[in-house]
Order: structure tokens, then C-alpha cells, then sequence
């Protein structure tokens, strides 16, 4: 055999040797994809949370369980979001490997209207690239052998991200005149980054179903402000949508909020946020 590709052999078994996969869980699938963006070949991320299911409330299977205890590095929201496990997380001794996003630095943070901490941070994608930042730092702590690649990882992932924006605030550089109603409040870090605001909302809770007084004040309003256009989730209540609008015909789009329809790659969040944007461009410009 040459001596070159016995050198080049040699160092082939030698990486393989040295290589030290990270197994990251997160709870949801856009946690997933900016994990994907930093980790790539040099290890497997996966999600407990179904994307179909709202992650306000779904069900937690003994193998999820398993599936966390399992991994180098669980990753989840908080408490605030993911209630019905976070009995898991804050067990002793698990925090060791745990990253709760919403004590990640440099996020920016928005309420809801009582007050309360609006969860759906993922949807800002500066957001997006603070929690990579976090993962990429824990990974290299864990797989010191591949530290390099995963910050390399990271700054390809934020340029990605810069590039993006700087196409979506394009897209909607033209103000609009279109009134557009959400079924709850979980876009505003979007709508915030771009300058879009909503009209009006249908679900002030997730958890709570409106009363009587309330969807009769829910009625008046499509009445008074008559948008034409209606953001949903795949999890909506169509029962719910048809008895506040009474009749009132307007553009109904239904937002992939969890990323259900985007294939898992290193370059899924960005598609995930572009279709973000392709939804919020068909409901006011099309």
C-alpha cells in the first residue's frame, strides 16, 4: 500500500475513533431544527412533540420518557409551555443536561396580555440563534473532539439566518392594508420582527374555551372589524372558528407552527421561518 493512503486511512479510523456523537432530545420540532443546524453529522436530534399536537397540551409516552432520560441533552421551552412534563425536567440531577431556553441570554422576550410570558419564542428567529448559540456551547463541552465544527456550524447557521431576514423584511416592505384576525396570539415575536400586527383574536387562551358573553363580544368584533383573512393551527377548533365568524367569509390559512411540514435537515429552521413568512404574504398580499 502507498504510503499516502496509508496516512490518509490512518486518520480516517482515527477521527471515526475520536468521533463522539451527541444525542440531543428537544420537546418540540422547531427546538429540533436549530439543533439540526449546529450538530449536522456529528450527531442525532429528535422531538418528543408531535407538530400536529399543540404543545400547550399533549400526551408524554413512557418511551419519551426514556427517550430523555437517555439523552446527553434534553432541550424544552419551560415550564411555562411544556407543563404537563416539566415534572421531568425538574427532577434531581437532570438539570445537569438540561437546556431551558427561556433562561437562554439575549433572547428577546414579549407578554401576552395579562401579563404572562408569551412562549412562542422560536418564532423569532434572532431567538433561533441564541438557543444555537447555547446548544453549539454545550455540544463542544460534551464532544470536545468536534468542537471546532460545531461553532463553524453556528456561524453558518447565523448567516443563514441574517440572509433570511433581510428577504422576508423585503417581502413585506410594502405596508398592507389587509385586516387579518389569529385564532390565538402565538405570532406576535414574527409579527414584531417584521412589523405585522393583527386585528384581532379569537382564542385569548389556548387552555380555556370562550363563554357565551364572550363569543358574542368575539361576533360583534368580525362585525366591526371585518378581516378579511384568518390565521390557524392545525389543531384549530373549526367548531369554534365557524360559531365567532357567523357567517363572515374571509381567507383562512392554516400556519405549520411547529414545522410539521418541514423535513429535518441543517437547514430546516430556515425553510420553517420562510414558510412562516409565504403564509403571512398569502394572507395580506394575496
Amino acid at each position: 500500500m502507498p504510503i499516502s493512503h496509508f496516512i490518509i486511512l490512518l486518520t480516517s479510523l482515527l477521527c471515526s475513533l475520536g468521533r463522539a456523537d451527541v444525542n440531543i432530545v428537544t420537546t418540540i420540532k422547531p427546538l429540533q431544527m436549530i439543533a439540526e443546524a449546529v450538530v449536522q453529522e456529528y450527531g442525532s436530534v429528535s422531538s418528543i412533540v408531535d407538530p400536529q399536537q399543540s404543545p400547550h397540551r399533549f400526551t408524554v409516552s413512557p418511551s419519551d420518557r426514556i427517550n430523555l432520560a437517555r439523552a446527553d441533552m434534553a432541550v424544552w421551552i419551560g415550564p411555562l409551555l411544556e407543563t404537563h412534563i416539566s415534572d421531568f425536567f425538574v427532577q434531581a440531577g437532570f438539570e445537569a443536561k438540561t437546556i431551558t431556553v427561556i433562561d437562554t441570554p439575549g433572547l428577546q422576550l414579549h407578554s401576552i396580555g395579562d401579563g404572562r410570558l408569551d412562549t412562542h419564542l422560536w418564532l423569532d428567529s434572532s431567538n433561533a440563534v441564541q438557543i444555537a448559540k447555547v446548544i453549539a456551547e454545550r455540544a463542544a463541552e460534551m464532544d470536545p473532539v468536534n468542537a471546532i465544527s460545531y461553532h463553524q456550524n453556528l456561524e453558518k447557521f447565523s448567516s443563514e439566518i441574517e440572509s433570511k431576514n433581510l428577504e422576508i423584511a423585503q417581502k413585506f416592505q410594502s405596508p398592507s392594508a389587509t385586516k387579518y384576525a389569529v385564532y390565538h396570539n402565538a405570532y406576535q415575536y414574527f409579527e414584531q420582527q417584521f412589523g405585522l400586527q393583527h386585528d384581532m383574536v379569537i382564542l385569548q387562551d389556548p387552555e380555556v374555551q370562550p363563554g357565551i358573553r364572550e363569543t358574542i363580544a368575539l361576533r360583534r368584533q368580525v362585525n366591526d372589524q371585518r378581516p378579511l383573512c384568518l390565521l390557524l393551527e392545525f389543531d384549530s377548533s373549526s367548531d369554534l372558528v365557524d360559531t365567532v365568524l357567523n357567517g363572515h367569509e374571509l381567507k383562512q390559512i392554516t400556519v405549520d407552527l411547529l414545522g410539521k411540514n418541514v423535513n429535518s435537515s441543517e437547514n430546516a429552521y430556515s425553510e420553517f421561518i420562510a414558510n412562516l413568512a409565504d403564509d403571512f404574504y398569502e394572507c395580506l398580499y394575496e
